[in-house]
């Protein structure tokens, strides 16, 4: 029996201006958080879960 491959897809992000929301006043940047290959901004109201997930990504990268 054959074992199927996993392949990584590179994904770039795009701006999409339709998508975006007004808001009156500019969000409150709470952290800046740099490492060699990045840099995270962290914004208040940013959702939990994904805060998670962000900064495990960000320390698994450091850690290669």
């Amino acid at each position: 029996m054959e074992k199927s491959k996993q392949s990584i897809v590179p994904v770039k992000l795009q701006d999409n201006q339709t998508n975006l929301r007004s808001v009156g006043k500019p969000q409150r940047l709470v952290a800046r958080l740099k490492n060699k290959q990045a840099q995270l901004f962290i914004y208040m109201g940013i959702d939990a879960s994904t805060l998670n997930i962000l900064l495990t990504e960000m320390s698994f990268n450091e850690a290669r």
